[in-house]
C-alpha cells in the first residue's frame, strides 16, 4: 500500500481528499502545517508528497525545495489555487513532478497520482538484499536464512518482506518470523 503525504491547510478538502484517495486504495497522512509536514519527513516514510503552495506558517515551494533535497526520489505533486505560469515553472523547476490547479477533478489526479508513483517506483532500485545480522534475504534468488537455518518462505512472503524491509531495522519483520 502506497503512503501519501496530503499537506493541505483547507481542513474540508484535505477531510475529502484523505476519503477519496483512501477508497482508490492509498494510506494518506494529512498535515495542515509546513512545519509538522517538515516533522512527518523526517520521521515517516512516503511514497508521495502533495503539496498546496499557500500554507499558513510557510509555503509548498519551499516545502518542496526541503524535500527534493533530503528525499530525492520522493515524487511530488503541487495541488493549489496558484495558477500563473511563473508558479507552474518555479514548481516544476523545483523537482516536482506535476503541478495541478484548483479547481479540479478529483479522478484526474488520482490518475496522475498512480502516474507518479509508476514514475517514482521505477526510478528505485529494488533492494536485492536485506541483512540485519539477524535475517538474511535475498530477493533475486528467494532465499532466507535465520541464526544459519534456512527459511521455506512463498513467494507471496518473499513480496510482503520486501514491503516491510523497505524500513531496515521494523520490529515488525522480526515478528513475522519468529511467529513461523
Amino acid at each position: 500500500m502506497h503512503k501519501i503525504l496530503l499537506v493541505e491547510d483547507d481542513l474540508a478538502l484535505s477531510a475529502g481528499l484523505c476519503f477519496e484517495l483512501e477508497q482508490s486504495g492509498y494510506l494518506t497522512v494529512a498535515s495542515y502545517h509546513y512545519k509538522r509536514a517538515q516533522q512527518l519527513l523526517r520521521t515517516e516514510q512516503f511514497d508521495l508528497a502533495i503539496l498546496d503552495v499557500n500554507l499558513p506558517d510557510g509555503n509548498g515551494f519551499a516545502l518542496c525545495g526541503e524535500i527534493k533535497k533530503d528525499h530525492t526520489d520522493l515524487p511530488v505533486i503541487f495541488l493549489t489555487a496558484n495558477d500563473l505560469e511563473q508558479d507552474v515553472l518555479n514548481g516544476f523547476d523545483l523537482g516536482a513532478d506535476d503541478y495541478m490547479t484548483k479547481p479540479f477533478s478529483i479522478e484526474i489526479l488520482k490518475r496522475r497520482v498512480e502516474v507518479a508513483l509508476r514514475r517514482g517506483a521505477s526510478a528505485q532500485p529494488a533492494a536485492a538484499c536485506y541483512d540485519d545480522g539477524f535475517l538474511r534475504l535475498d530477493f533475486s534468488t528467494l532465499s532466507a536464512v535465520s541464526n544459519g537455518e534456512k527459511l521455506s518462505i512463498t513467494p507471496n512472503e518473499y513480496k510482503l518482506l520486501l514491503l516491510l524491509t523497505k524500513n531496515a531495522g521494523n520490529i515488525v519483520t522480526r515478528q513475522v518470523l519468529l511467529e513461523k
